[in-house]
């Protein structure tokens, strides 16, 4: 007589149920609430079940010893194998059926009596397997493998279909075969006959492991009788004892170390009733009890501990802890030591460089980005600052730091770029690497970004502008979450001495990462400067320099008809070769038409190849592209020809986007392959013809010099026009953005410019070809120290500086201190200056204080700032419109308008956009004319009189008092409410004769706008009414779409003509766009590229995963029973070899408490 030990079989969910009888079962994401609840019904077994359970147990017993004879000749037949569930062994299951029913009449036994074996059940070992392990011998027979094929299918479905009942059920109903402990009348005399036997048969029954998992489980008595020697396994290897190897196909089966001897089964002892109750029926093997007794302690434990954390977090902490244990281990298999290095690719897993090659065709990185990345200064986490010629690759060492950072250190980054179109760019070009290796991207331009940023648990990069991120960091600071902000990156950090706003804010940004200590790396591209040490000095950083292009440049001057190649040389002459003459064949009438011969120059190079032409001004783009095409009309006819069929379709999806009207000039030029390019054309027409050209469907743009800074458009031949940008001379640093574009790596081996110079300008060009470079100046102190005050301001409002002494200390670690003797500035006195500006407006108050000591001797001044000063430096107002705003916020409260939205939108009208509108008034007296009664109130209490406006209009003077300012304004705030209606930028365009651009330009400056003045009423009381008023309004203001687009227009990339499109086919949710196949775009939406439909599918991923983000924090924040820190850390769960269980657990107990 034997006892079978027979462990509880593992699937990939848990303990399997009964392998025998398995039935089908729901997914656990079918069980219901009440059926986890209930859990403790199945630890009351009944009369009958025990007896169900000691059948099953006989039959499994049976049939092992039926498997164990059947294995003669060292041949090894799995359990399952001769199983009922064989269809080719009816007549054996009949057999063995039989056998079983003689078995349970001969050793009935009344459960109630059963007693407990004094013996200890032996334990099991695990021993892990190698891949390289060869199966035990014993081939199994053609007829055993047909067995084999018909149950799989039965066998792992049993597996897979588990639950969290299942799972405890199974345990239950098992334990009477994993742990019987049998006893007789004689327990002694029993007991030694059972060990006698087990120590010479050696019988293990080896359970399907988890996938991945190669064990194999031996019981404890024949390891015993292997070291002993009883055994004739003794001094074979490892591979050589274990019979059954668990792989994701494996399926258990008894494995024999004696295989001629044949085994008995049989059943003895009793135990009463009580002990039975008391569960001591069920030893364990080992001192703390049986399975199912500690899963019940386990329960019961967490019944009566109170939950400190969200169940989001306790699952998370488990899938944390196990994630760190793995990493720490391959890290110590590759011999990585270093928490910031995962992988081979410059510290990242090799599936970022497996991406950067299928996504951007990237194969290796040049020997500077090489060489950049393995810098000690980067290793050490200090800041950088690297400098190289445009094109030479600079972005991709950014965004390779930006996703060490996030992938590695764990930490959010930030991208800060000089305009929208960037980083509406850089939004879509990084969705697809965010989905694919599950961080986020969050767009901050225009009226796009939360303040402060949701706190998510994946990690984040912020794409800002220079002023949302100026916003982004004040946020930080005041939620105390700088330390979350790991790194930093800065394109064109040359801009900080561009002047103005821009350069100030940047610097101020800067500025308050460094006074604030945090930890965050600062990482800037610059341009060649001279002056780059002092840049180096504020920001505590190293250079890093070089001058390679991937494609070789060539430079040249025109001057009349004259083409001279630049090379080094000590004067003009020296530097000036002649190279050619030109000799295009023109007739006086072309010559005439094209005197700097453009389009000679051009056809050197199109259609095969590329080119730009830069002009000084807008019109000058227009004009320029409109003599070109005419002169191809007359004279190259024959490059209409080229990719006919594709400008057709470009012309068509223009004419779609512009709600069926098209710029006339466009419609005349596209067909030869030429557009224009400034910021006069709208959003969607601008990414048309950028698609466009880099497709090769234009091969020629006439642009401005905005096109040099903004999105990568490289040609094989770029020509200035003329060396000025509107009247302004061009310096050296512009010179070298434009000339930049020429040369596109991997398609042209050779880039050339060319500068057409007329004679009056000869003597300028020495200064942009060879002259020194440029100086970066600090921006602070521009408008005699606005920059300075936005500073003060905003730092005294963060508490950076709580007194005077801390902000004159803060003043010296500027950009503007360390230059201030260039640039003949006294620092304090300017200090000085900008807080008693401050004072005086209303913006900061003094806080006197004296100590406490007999000489009363004064502390210094403690500042703070006003809810007038909170409201402006948070809502990033211009200082000197935030009593403007104010003024009219409080007027506009005792008598608004809610009949129309005509008075909100003048609120929400940008105020630095009125100095550019110089109304005509004659258009202006017909709109204001159409208003309504309720509008033309409206037009009164804001200040503008109908009679004022006719009077203008009809050339007559007035004397009427009259604010210039606010009818200016107004006028573009009836610009504003045409397209509130949703009337397209065309016809408010043709409406009130401006262009196109400048009223999209209105439209995105207004939503900008409206953002900030919803959080300047959002820290004064005062305007509650405004808070709820402006909620809702901001966002439709952003698209002024009606309101099913809404959803789809807040994808990145997408505008209102291709949302009109996917809406059209059926996307109408971000949802549907996110689960799109990017192919079923491409045939469901007319001449959308695949590329575009890729980013646009990726971008609705990223947005939908953010979304997703933003919910499950609000969730458990709301879950969340805030504690003292020491009850935390007594209740942490510790992770056990029942992790499955126990967090499931914890999950439920938690979500009761709470």
């Amino acid at each position: 007589m034997m006892a079978l030990a027979m462990p509880s079989l593992q699937t990939e969910n848990g303990p399997q149920r009964k392998l025998l009888g398995a039935r089908k079962r729901r997914p656990s994401h079918d069980v219901s609430e009440d059926q986890v609840k209930k859990t403790s019904k199945y630890f009351r077994q009944s009369d009958k079940e025990v007896e169900r359970s000691l059948k099953d147990d006989v039959i499994i017993k049976t049939m092992a010893t039926a498997a164990v004879t059947s294995g003669q000749h060292g041949q090894e037949q799995g359990w399952f194998e001769s199983s009922f569930c064989s269809a080719g062994k009816s007549s054996k299951g009949n057999k063995i059926q039989h056998e079983v029913d003689v078995q349970l009449k001969e050793t009935a036994v009344d459960v109630r009596d059963l007693s407990a074996d004094k013996g200890k059940e032996s334990s099991r070992l695990e021993f892990p397997l190698t891949n390289g392990e060869q199966k035990p011998p014993g081939k199994p027979s053609e007829q055993d493998n047909s067995d084999n094929n018909s149950e799989k299918d039965f066998f792992e479905e049993s597996f897979q279909d588990q639950d969290f009942l299942s799972h405890v059920e199974s345990i239950e109903s098992q334990n009477s075969i994993d742990f019987v402990d049998t006893v007789s009348e004689e327990p002694a005399k029993n007991e030694s006959v059972l060990n006698e036997q087990v120590k010479r048969d050696c019988v293990i029954l080896s359970p399907k492991c988890r996938p991945n998992e190669k064990k194999v489980f031996v019981n404890e008595n024949c390891r015993n009788s292997i070291q002993n020697g009883d055994c004739d396994l003794k001094g074979k290897t490892q591979s050589t004892i274990q019979k059954s190897v668990c792989d994701r196909n494996s399926k258990p089966h008894i494995s024999v170390c004696n295989d001629n001897t044949e085994k008995e089964v049989k059943y003895i002892g009793q135990k009463s009733s009580d002990q039975f109750k008391s569960g001591e029926v069920f030893n364990s093997v080992n001192s703390v009890g049986s399975l199912r007794d500690r899963l019940k302690r386990k329960l019961l434990q967490n019944v009566g501990t109170k939950s400190p954390v969200s169940p989001a977090q306790t699952v998370e902490q488990g899938r944390q802890s196990r994630l760190k244990e793995v990493e720490r281990e391959v890290a110590i298999i590759q011999g990585e030591g270093s928490a910031s290095d995962i992988g081979p690719f410059y510290g990242l897993p090799s599936k970022v460089q497996q991406l950067l090659q299928t996504q951007r065709g990237i194969t290796s990185l040049y020997e500077w980005q090489d060489k950049c990345l393995r810098l000690p200064t980067l290793q050490r986490g200090g800041n950088l600052v690297y400098s190289l010629p445009t094109s030479g690759g600079k972005t991709l060492v950014a965004e390779v730091l930006i996703l060490k950072e996030m992938l590695c250190r764990k930490k959010d980054a930030m991208m800060i770029l000089p305009f929208v179109s960037i980083v509406q760019e850089k939004v879509k070009g990084m969705a697809q690497l965010a989905v694919e290796l599950d961080f986020l991207v969050e767009e901050y331009a225009g009226s796009k970004g939360k303040f402060p940023p949701i706190k998510h648990r994946k990690r984040s990069l912020y794409v800002a502008t220079i002023e949302k991120a100026h916003s982004l960091v004040n946020s930080l600071i005041e939620q105390g979450r700088l330390g979350s902000l790991g790194l930093v990156v800065v394109d064109e950090l040359h801009m900080i001495g561009e002047g103005r706003s821009r350069g100030s804010r940047l610097e101020a940004t800067l500025l308050k990462i460094i006074y604030a200590k945090a930890s965050t790396q600062i990482i800037g591209m610059s341009a060649t400067l001279n002056n780059i040490t002092d840049l180096l000095t504020f920001l505590k950083a190293d250079i890093f320099s070089s001058d390679f292009r991937p494609v070789k440049l060539t430079e040249h001057v025109k001057l009349d008809d004259s083409i001279f190649e630049v090379q080094k040389g000590q004067t003009l002459q020296e530097s000036l070769h002649h190279q050619r003459t030109v000799a295009f064949q023109y007739s006086p009438e072309m010559n005439k038409m094209d005197p700097d011969h453009l389009l000679g120059l051009v056809t050197e190079v199109v259609p095969q190849h590329s080119c730009l032409i830069f002009c000084s001004t807008k019109k000058n783009c227009e004009n320029v592209a409109l003599m070109l095409s005419k002169l191809m009309a007359k004279y190259k006819r024959e490059l209409s020809q080229v990719k006919r069929q594709e400008r057709k379709d470009l012309l068509k999806e223009l004419y779609k986007d512009g709600e069926q009207r098209m710029c006339p000039v466009l419609q005349h030029t596209i067909h030869f392959g030429i557009a224009y390019h400034h910021s006069g054309l709208t959003t969607d027409e601008r990414h048309l013809l950028e698609e466009a050209y880099s497709d090769g469907v234009l091969c020629l743009l006439a642009c401005t010099s905005t096109l040099a800074a903004g999105v990568n458009l490289p040609a094989k031949r770029v020509i200035l026009r003329n060396p000025y940008i509107g009247t302004q001379f061009l310096n050296r640093s512009q010179y070298k953005q434009m000339i930049g574009r020429a040369g596109r790596a991997g398609k042209d081996t050779t880039g050339e410019s060319i500068l057409i110079v007329s004679p009056k300008d000869r003597c300028k060009v020495w200064e942009i070809i060879s002259g020194p470079l440029e100086n970066c100046y600090s921006s602070l102190n521009y408008e005699d120290g606005k920059g300075i005050r936005s500073l003060i301001l905003s730092t005294i409002g963060l508490q950076v500086t709580k007194t005077t002494e801390e902000v004159f200390e803060m003043m010296t670690r500027t950009l503007l201190s360390i230059q201030a003797s260039q640039l003949s500035c006294d620092i304090v006195a300017t200090t000085k200056d900008a807080l008693q500006h401050l004072i005086d407006m209303g913006l900061v108050r003094q806080i006197r204080m004296l100590s406490q000591d007999k000489e009363n001797s004064p502390l210094p001044h403690t500042l703070e700032v006003t809810p007038l000063g909170r409201a402006t430096f948070k809502g990033s107002v211009d200082l000197d419109f935030s009593a403007q705003l104010y003024k009219d916020l409080k007027k506009a409260e005792e008598s608004l308008v809610l009949a129309s939205y005509l008075h909100l939108l003048f609120l929400v009208t940008p105020y630095d956009l009125v100095k550019e509108v110089q109304p005509p008034w004659m258009t202006y007296f017909k709109q204001i004319s159409m208003l309504t009664p309720v509008e033309l109130k409206v037009a009164e209490l804001i200040g503008v009189p109908e009679s004022y406006v006719a009077k203008k209009a009809s050339g007559q003077y007035t004397r009427q008092a009259v604010d210039e300012f606010v009818v200016k304004r107004f006028y573009l705030t009836l610009m504003l409410y045409d397209l509130w209606k949703q009337k397209s930028l065309w016809e408010v365009a043709e409406k009130f004769e401006y262009p196109r651009g400048f009223v999209q330009n209105l439209l995105s400056g207004a939503a900008s706008f409206a953002t900030c003045v919803y959080h300047f009423c959002q820290e004064l009381e005062e305007f509650w009414a405004y808070q709820e008023l402006l909620g809702t309004f901001v966002k439709r203001l952003a698209y002024c779409v009606s309101a099913e687009l809404l959803p789809l227009m807040e994808i990145p990339g997408v505008k209102l003509g291709r949302a009109k499109q996917l809406y059209n086919a059926g996307f109408q949710s971000v949802a549907l766009v996110a689960a799109a196949d990017p192919e079923v775009l491409v045939k469901s939406i007319q001449q959308i590229p695949r590329k575009v439909a890729k980013q646009i599918v990726a971008s609705a991923k990223v947005l939908l995963n953010e979304k997703a983000e933003a919910l499950l924090q609000e969730v458990e924040e709301l879950v969340t029973v805030p504690v003292d820190q020491s009850t935390v850390q007594s209740s942490q769960v510790i992770a056990s070899p029942w992790d499955d269980m126990n967090l499931f657990s914890s999950i439920d107990i938690q979500s009761s408490t709470s």
